[in-house]
């Protein structure tokens, strides 16, 4: 997300914002604050009734209407409620952040209704007010009689909660080391289902269950998942007779947001499947295993539609009334697909291959006390460019490949030469392989676009700050980390040499300079945003010759139910993007702004058109481009000043659209999110309008310009107005600011700030937005007509030396 450097001190983190806020100085009137919501309880219900809920959050008054993502599931508002609020002053030298207004705090009951058939599993909402629709919230849909475990948890010695399965359990872990202990008759022979649901409503729970039988001793699982927050567990009763069940968390923490609904049961459930997907346009048989599936060893998949880069469709597996407990979803492809072939687990055994291919495995049954590995033999011409993708994790399959291209003799490749040119160290803390902020003892030789070498992983910085204290940001996606060259994001612990690095050759030489020079092969591990603990590679073949393509488990793993798909393609250029906020609130003859933003991307690209599609009467979008080598762009949404107020929230898409090898590539925002719907309303007319003195600035690589804005406040607002400045393009960016930023202040209307271009900054033309910031708990953004930014090329050699990897 380019916003380059906010101009303003940053507002003060979620956490601590009921501690030190206040209100806004002495005769200012209360911002225009939208509305939000902070927990729903309880998180869920059974399906084919009506339940009350209690909503907790700020600003829902006169709440109209509660919108949901799917059919079948219908709320009224009953009663909104004003919660005090004690709002502590600031300690002096302690409380730094700033001061801003909240929302009103307050709670609203809705009673929802569930229609029998709506469709079970996690879903969302959003409240509807007159300054807006809220964020978000998810709560559970279920299929099972429930039983809430009232009062406080009883302890280890305490009477256990006597119910009757199949049923969906209740409760909250309130306190540090508390269970819940629920008890049930066992038959035997029954196959009894255990999983957690927590995680994705919100709660903080890191679940443990522990499963005794009537002497208290505690019973093994015949299956158990334990891989993130939530848990699941299997086990067949062996002998009549009575069963408890604890659940607690794995930490011993507890309080109020350690809650949980944990389905229990003969339920069927679906323990794995194979092949992890299909292939479009064609129907076929998915072999299933699981419990109480009433027989069923197979379930039909006919996909019709056309996938794009990564698409996948629901496994739906019914026993009787009830479906599947867990949501399994099934790959879909577009390549032909062919069964892994044993043996092949040495370079000698390969199974040949064609390309394009998918190929449906396992990594199981390796041979001599070592585990599986397979290899595959295939044919590339000098220059082809390959894709190769894994899907294991993402599927559900417990499988962390890793995945190299080596020559027909079984050797690694060559790719490149990675020369290091001068070190610094991190400092301060431990780094985990998503963060984009690294802090380094210095970056006085550094500068935007470097590479950097952090351990066996390959960087390259985004942004130097211009105080020590500060990260240095290294370039992401999607908000993850992004590596280069086939290299993983790691961990990086504080005092991990850090090296600023030239791209070469694989075969270049060089003198010796006293730094480490690495060598990197054709290899991944982690395919970084997007793929998770899967691998990908985009292979580019050396020679017109026969290769290898080794894959196996990183952590030499292997199991019956540890599956892959492997897919060998022509590389096609493709990329996905996101767009946030998801409720655009649009002021009455105003602006705000939403930022469009790459999530994957591969092969060459142009730039993406960004086009909005569903904008009501009297909302228009400004034009927007992702420029080629940028990964985000602003678009801005204007209401006119006499849109209607009382309009429905008007369903809005945004569309990317690149052009690739002659053909146009065509993506929806958000078509990887499970709730991809964004909704468009009017609010009433903003506090602030911001504009600049000039629509067009020119400025020189390694020069500086300056640009005023101007500030408007109305409906009686007086605060100060933070800002910053959305879309700069790479190179370019605020200098000359303190820690305040470019503030303008309570009793200011305009401010100059400075932009500098970067000796290496690229020629383009480019408008980026200066962007006034309303401060309170739930800020509102304000942005200016376009400012066109045109950067000069008069650095020819400076942008080479950027293209050399520097």
């Amino acid at each position: 997300m380019k916003f380059n450097l906010p101009l303003a001190a940053p507002l003060i983190a979620p956490g601590i914002v009921l501690a030190c806020a206040l209100a806004l100085p002495l005769g200012a009137e209360e911002p225009i604050i939208p509305p939000s919501v902070a927990s729903i309880s309880p998180a869920g219900m059974e399906r084919g009734g009506t339940a009350t809920f209690t909503i907790e959050g700020r600003n829902l008054s006169d709440a109209s209407e509660v919108l949901f993502d799917a059919s079948g599931i219908s709320a009224k508002v009953t009663k909104i409620v004003d919660v005090p609020e004690k709002i502590a002053p600031p300690r002096a030298g302690q409380d730094l952040s700033a001061q801003v207004p909240l929302g009103k705090k307050q709670t609203a009951s809705i009673d929802i209704t569930i229609a029998k058939d709506a469709p079970p599993g996690i879903h969302r909402f959003r409240i509807r007010t007159p300054l807006g629709t809220t964020n978000t919230m998810t709560f559970a849909v279920g299929m099972l009689p429930e039983v809430k475990m009232s009062g406080k948890n009883p302890m280890d010695s305490a009477k256990p909660r006597t119910v009757e399965l199949p049923a969906t359990l209740i409760g909250t872990i309130t306190a540090p080391g508390a269970r819940d202990i629920y008890q049930f008759e066992g038959k035997a022979g029954e196959e009894v289902v255990f999983t957690v649901l927590a995680a994705p409503l919100g709660s903080e729970l890191k679940s443990k269950l522990i499963l005794s039988d009537s002497g208290g001793r505690t019973v093994i699982p015949m299956a158990r998942n334990d891989r993130g927050a939530d848990v699941a567990m299997i086990y067949k009763i062996s002998h009549e007779g009575p069963y408890t069940i604890s659940i607690t968390d794995r930490d011993r923490e507890g309080g109020m947001n350690y809650f949980y609904r944990l389905d229990a049961g003969p339920l069927p459930y679906i323990t794995g499947f194979f092949p992890l997907g299909v292939r479009a346009g064609r129907s076929e048989q998915v072999a299933i295993t699981g419990v109480n599936l009433g027989g069923a060893g197979y379930a039909q998949i006919a996909p019709r539609e056309a996938p794009g880069s990564w698409t996948t469709t629901p496994l739906i597996v019914n026993s009787g009334r009830l479906r599947a407990i867990n949501e399994v979803k099934v790959a879909v492809g577009s390549e032909p697909e062919i069964l892994e072939a044993e043996p092949n687990d040495t370079a000698a055994e390969a199974q040949a291959i064609s390309i394009p291919v998918t190929i449906n495995g396992h990594i199981d049954g390796g041979k001599g006390g070592h585990p599986d590995e397979d290899y595959f033999h295939f044919h590339a011409g000098k220059g082809q460019k390959l894709s190769i993708d894994v899907a294991a994790a993402r599927l559900g399959s417990p499988l962390d490949s890793v995945i190299e291209v080596l020559d027909a003799k079984g050797n690694p490749i060559p790719r490149a030469t990675v020369r290091c040119l001068n070190q610094t160290t991190t400092t301060l803390s431990d780094r985990d392989s998503r963060a984009t902020g690294i802090r380094l003892v210095s970056t006085s030789e550094l500068s935007e676009e470097d590479y950097l070498m952090v351990g066996d992983e390959l960087d390259r910085v985004d942004y130097i700050p211009d105080q020590p204290d500060a990260d240095t940001m290294v370039k992401g996606m999607d908000d993850l980390r992004v590596a280069y060259l086939g290299t993983s994001p790691d961990v990086h612990a504080v005092n991990t040499p850090v090296y600023k690095a030239q791209i070469l050759p694989p075969d270049s030489e060089f003198p010796a300079n006293g730094l480490p020079v690495f060598h990197l092969t054709w290899r991944n591990d982690d395919g970084g945003p997007g793929y998770g603990a899967d691998s990908k590679l985009d292979f580019v073949a050396p020679a017109d010759a026969d290769y290898l393509l080794h894959l196996k488990d990183v952590r030499g793993m292997e199991g019956s139910d540890f599956a892959y798909r492997l897919t060998l393609a022509d590389a096609e250029s493709d990329f996905g993007i996101k767009a946030l906020p998801a409720n655009p609130n649009i002021p009455r003859g105003g602006s705000t702004m939403v930022t469009v933003t790459v999530t994957s991307m591969r092969g060459d690209l142009g730039p993406i058109q960004v086009d909005v599609k569903g904008l009501p009467p009297g909302i228009t979008a400004s034009p927007a481009t992702i420029p080629q080598g940028q990964d985000s762009t602003v678009v801005v949404l204007s209401a006119a000043a006499d849109a209607p107020l009382d309009a429905h929230p008007a369903p809005i898409e945004f569309v990317g659209r690149a052009k690739a090898n002659g053909r146009e590539l065509v993506r929806a925002a958000n078509a990887e999110s499970d709730h991809p719907l964004q909704l468009a309303s009017i609010i009433p007319p903003p506090d602030v309008v911001v504009s600049t003195e000039a629509r067009q600035v020119a400025i020189e690589p390694g020069k500086d310009v300056t640009v005023t804005l101007q500030i408007e406040r109305h409906n009686g607002f007086k605060g100060r107005v933070p800002c910053f400045v959305a879309n700069l393009p790479p190179g370019v960016r605020v200098v000359n600011v303190g820690l305040n930023g470019v503030l303008v202040t309570e009793v200011q209307t305009s401010r100059t700030f400075t932009l500098h271009a970067e000796d290496w900054a690229r020629p383009i033309n480019q408008p980026i937005y200066v962007v006034a910031s309303v401060e309170s708990d739930s800020p509102t953004m304000h942005p200016s007509a376009p400012l066109l930014l045109n950067v000069e090329g008069n650095k020819q050699t400076a942008i080479a030396n950027q293209d050399q990897g520097r």
